[in-house]
């Protein structure tokens, strides 16, 4: 699996070489989490209340409640502004900061990660203040600590939910909305978790953050600069979510690095007075 996404990675570099910074962190990122074994894995206890929530519209579980290993991610946490703040950022200083204050208060990372899995924008922000960091790549750093909790939980726990019985706009595993979609060889929709990567089918047009299904308030347009990458837009929420067309993609990545490599198509987003339905 982090072969196949180095693999990836250094394709995307040669082809968009203007995200090169990023996913060149992006790909040291990959390297860390590689070297991590989570020591919590999930194993369903009671498949029957499972059954019920997910039928019911609940998912398997709240962001706050999810079984993780904080541990770990702490420790991964560490680890990367350890690594990054030894190279040359613009960051630097910052990372330094950071990584000192992480050593010296372990309760620190502990509660960013809980702002973090709690949706805390506020206290995110002070903490990310505290040690000059953008509230942006400090969130990114405290997402990628996750990760490998994450993909084991997604492995164990996700073949329980019914795809086909999930009619919400929001993760049937974690809560948490999505941050991409895409377009299957049968023209079908489907929403990728910002938190998990969790994927599921849901209605092309229909909104996934307010529900509106009405056609003259929901539209698109398209990314002049590569086929098959298009922004779904609800004009009643002021939302939208970036869109990727799998039938006319001729080598397509995964979604977590497609989005990282289609900041452009947020700039246009947000040019034209529509916010990220996962902000």
């Amino acid at each position: 699996m982090a072969n196949e996404l180095l693999h990836q990675i250094g394709r995307l570099i040669q082809k968009r070489p203007m995200y090169k910074e990023a996913l060149s962190v992006y790909r040291d990122i990959v390297i860390f989490l590689n070297d991590i074994e989570p020591e919590i894995k999930y194993v369903m206890k009671d498949e029957v209340i499972g059954e019920i929530k997910v039928k019911e519209g609940f998912p398997l579980f709240s962001r706050e409640d999810l079984p993780l290993d904080l541990k770990a991610a702490s420790s991964l946490f560490k680890r990367l502004l350890e690594h990054l703040s030894s190279k040359k950022r613009k960051d630097k200083e910052a990372l330094e900061k950071a990584s000192s204050k992480a050593q010296a208060h372990p309760d620190w990372v502990t509660n960013l990660i809980a702002a973090f899995l709690s949706r805390d924008e506020i206290t995110m922000k002070s903490m990310a203040k505290e040690v000059d960091l953008e509230p942006m790549v400090i969130k990114f750093f405290t997402h990628m600590s996750l990760r490998p909790s994450l993909n084991i939980l997604k492995e164990s726990a996700g073949e329980r939910i019914d795809k086909d019985g999930w009619k919400y706009g929001y993760c049937p595993l974690c809560g948490s909305y999505p941050d991409m979609a895409y377009l299957g060889d049968q023209g079908k929709r489907f929403l990728h978790c910002e938190l998990c990567g969790y994927e599921w089918y849901y209605p092309r047009l229909k909104c996934p953050f307010c529900e509106n299904d009405q056609p003259k308030e929901l539209g698109y347009f398209v990314s002049e600069e590569e086929e098959g990458f298009r922004v779904d837009f609800c004009k009643k929420c002021n939302r939208y979510i970036k869109t990727l067309d799998m039938r006319v993609i001729e080598q397509p990545a995964p979604l977590e690095l497609e989005n990282l490599i289609t900041l452009h198509l947020d700039m246009l987003a947000h040019e034209q007075g529509f916010k990220a339905g996962n902000s």
